[in-house]
């Protein structure tokens, strides 16, 4: 206690702000930390299944490359033993069925790549707009009657400028 006074240190000014520090903290932590850390792992499982999404599209795709392989081999075969007119006939129908399977599997991953980017989006927007109300309820906890609309404003547009920046 003589070594804190000696200092100028006032021990009962200390542990006050210890207190407050540690209230502070706790108020951080239960309002702010948690729901963004809860709101990172919803992501993160969305993400997670949209990516699982496209896996399953490039299976299927796969599947289809191995079905259409499948199918113009027995053709070939069957093409062999038929006249040279029908094997003509059957380059034709092979190549139009390549063409229909090309343009299958485009349309299957331009539609999962789309549907990826689209919850991308939405989440990412999702996300922005909780830190703002989340920035704005811990700053209303934390600051009390202090806060000033200007300064909300500017606090929330400040973390909503932050996480843009850490997702570019």
């Amino acid at each position: 206690m003589e070594l804190l006074s000696n200092l100028g240190i006032d021990w009962r000014l200390l542990i006050a702000q210890l207190i407050n520090f540690t209230i502070l903290l706790a108020l951080l932590y239960k309002f702010l930390y948690k729901p963004v850390l809860k709101l990172l792992h919803e992501r993160s499982a969305r993400i997670e299944e949209g990516l699982k999404n496209a896996d399953a599209v490039e299976k299927k795709l796969r599947e289809t490359g191995e079905m259409y392989e499948s199918k113009l081999r027995g053709a070939r075969a069957e093409a062999q033993k038929i006249l040279e007119a029908t094997q003509k006939e059957a380059e034709k129908i092979r190549a139009e069925l390549a063409a229909k399977a090309q343009k299958e599997a485009e349309k299957i991953i331009a539609s999962g790549r789309a549907r990826f980017a689209a919850e991308r989006d939405q989440i990412m927007e999702e996300a922005e707009d909780e830190l703002a109300d989340i920035v704005a309820h811990a700053t209303e906890h934390v600051l009390g009657g202090v806060m000033t609309p200007e300064i909300d404003k500017q606090l929330i547009e400040s973390a909503v400028k932050k996480v843009r920046i850490g997702r570019a």
